[in-house]
């Protein structure tokens, strides 16, 4: 099957297909269109709408057209009646349909974006140090043997840091959205997709590329790749079922260098279990190298949450847990990741709530990020208008509050396709199965902290410092975590934005053979706690369904 792809005031792209594969994989694994951070199938987030083009633009054959399939629920609780008849459907929700043949799609034209090629985005999207890299706006820049490629790479983003290895310093540095981001936003649907031998070359080549062209652009000699080992063993193109179901095993241990074809030697770090990965090891090394106070606990807080403890001797304990793709901004109705239109922060004001973006804009939004949907739940939270359980306050027990308030913001309740919503500033909205994916999320990541800590033997109280890496750390005000029970009281003063610590790690290994055996000695002494295999597992996680402590 072909599929031409279409937009206003844009040439038609076309791609083939394979009968029966999702449609949204179809499109955004093609290479043809920039990748999207989709809701893995959830039929939530909207973005991966297409229109079929009917009756005579889309045939199997000349005589034979194809009519768009009848709207599911999900479908139309995001379109309207007059979209739905129009032929507008969510493409994550139905299948390349069978035969040979060519089906036109239409798509919004913020949607129909080439890829941009790494060289000629490199201007754009990265502090350059133009005396080391010279022009960097051409394909290739020579090689140059002191120049590292430092990769941190993520379910949702790749982050990358061109470094030189003689003095440390960074030459280049940026970031774009994994292009894998096609098959879904969270581990899970990219393991599906690489169980399979097509899907997995396909997601594997998707990366190289990137990182090919990175080289290229920056003259890089050598890479230094931390990722989780779902992300490293599609990377490698190693059989990835043993991350797929109990009992688990790694098909890569680290700590090795690698020659891929059309790729400078490549270094992963160690991989200590099936779901601590690179990323993880490779923060610990930049936090060790930084001296930060010991019993520390390093906190990764992506779709699967990884967290690393090192008491006051050294001994390390590790840990992970499921944790969904909504810290990421994926999943809740609004969810977005953080840009300059997306609201990242919620305040009390003198009208009700307030919602800020890093623009200043008070223009409608394009969503919610994690924090600002974080920092949205603690203000309910204080206000009385969302429960320990996760529940709205009831419309009589908003008019009956006797803060003016919480009746000014409980006015905006109101039912939307059969589950309460809260309408927010500009433009945006809360339903309650926003609330509790985020609760699922609180439930997991605090039982995983609560485990670790038991295991070390150690009170909340006896922590330096809990290091929150990424952005989640570093926007969000260390209160939030506290008030929603993420952190136990008191251990929210000592929260510390380590920033992209996986990142800074990598570059530290990128150019310290030193650093890498000693992190190799520490993982490999390090006790790994399978907190989901645990038989009590689920009774616990209940308990921690709640917000607060």
């Amino acid at each position: 099957m072909k599929l031409e792809l279409v937009a206003a005031g844009a040439a038609p792209l076309e791609t083939e297909a394979v009968s029966g594969e999702v449609l949204s994989r179809a499109i955004w694994l093609s290479g043809k269109v920039r990748p999207l951070p989709l809701c893995s199938g959830l039929g939530r987030c909207g973005r991966c709408r297409v229109r079929w083009l009917q009756p005579a633009d889309a045939v199997l054959s000349e005589s034979t057209p194809i009519p768009p399939p009848a709207p599911l629920p999900a479908e139309e609780a995001v379109f309207s009646q007059e979209e739905l008849a129009a032929g507008w459907r969510l493409a994550c929700r139905h299948t390349v349909p069978a035969g040979a043949g060519l089906l036109r799609l239409e798509m919004p034209e913020e949607n129909f974006l080439p890829p941009v090629a790494v060289s000629a985005a490199l201007p754009e999207m990265q502090t350059v140090s133009a005396d080391i890299l010279g022009n960097v706006s051409g394909d290739c820049v020579s090689s140059r043997p002191n120049i590292a490629l430092a990769v941190d790479l993520g379910t949702t983003s790749l982050y990358w840091q061109a470094v030189d290895t003689a003095s440390g310093q960074e030459v280049a540095g940026g970031h774009f959205l994994n292009p894998q981001a096609g098959a879904g936003a969270d581990v899970i649907s990219r393991l599906a997709v690489a169980r399979k031998a097509e899907g997995l070359s396909r997601l594997a080549q998707l990366v190289r590329t990137s990182l090919a062209g990175l080289c290229r652009a920056t003259g890089a000699g050598f890479i230094c790749l931390a990722a989780n080992p779902a992300m490293t063993a599609i990377f490698l193109e190693e059989d990835v079922e043993g991350l797929c179901a109990a009992p688990y095993r790694l098909p890569c241990k680290g700590h090795e260098t690698y020659h891929l074809p059309g790729l400078p030697p490549l270094y992963l770090p160690p991989l200590p279990a099936p779901f601590v990965g690179g990323d993880i090891s490779a923060g610990l090394a930049a936090l060790l190298a930084a001296d930060t106070p010991r019993p520390f606990v390093l906190a990764d807080l992506g779709t699967n949450g990884e967290l690393a403890l090192v008491d006051a001797s050294g001994q390390c304990f590790l840990t992970s847990v499921p944790l969904g793709p909504a810290l990421e901004g994926i999943g809740p109705a609004c969810g977005q990741l953080a840009g300059p239109d997306v609201l990242t922060r919620f305040s009390l004001g003198a009208q009700g709530l307030v919602g800020h973006s890093p623009d200043g804009s008070d223009a409608p939004a394009r969503g919610i990020s994690a924090t600002g949907y974080l920092s949205l739940l603690a203000i309910l939270r204080q206000t009385g208008l969302l429960d320990s359980s996760g529940l709205f306050l009831s419309s009589e027990a908003v008019a009956a509050t006797a803060m003016p308030l919480s009746r000014k913001i409980g006015r905006h309740f109101r039912t939307g396709h059969g589950q309460p919503c809260l309408d927010l500033p500009r433009g945006q909205w809360l339903s309650g199965a926003d609330v509790e994916e985020l609760l699922k999320v609180k439930a997991a990541f605090a039982l995983a902290l609560d485990t670790l800590l038991a295991e070390a033997q150690l009170s909340p109280r006896d922590v330096a410092c809990l290091c929150l890496g990424g952005a989640l750390g570093e926007h969000l005000q260390p209160g939030v975590l506290e008030e929603l029970g993420f952190v136990p009281l008191g251990l929210g003063r000592r929260i510390r934005a380590v920033g992209n610590s996986s990142l800074a790690g990598a570059a530290l290994l990128a150019r310290d053979t030193a650093w890498r055996e000693r992190l190799a000695a520490l993982c490999a002494e390090a006790r790994l706690l399978p907190l989901v295999d645990k038989p009590d597992f689920h009774s616990a996680y209940m308990r921690h369904m709640r917000f607060g402590v």
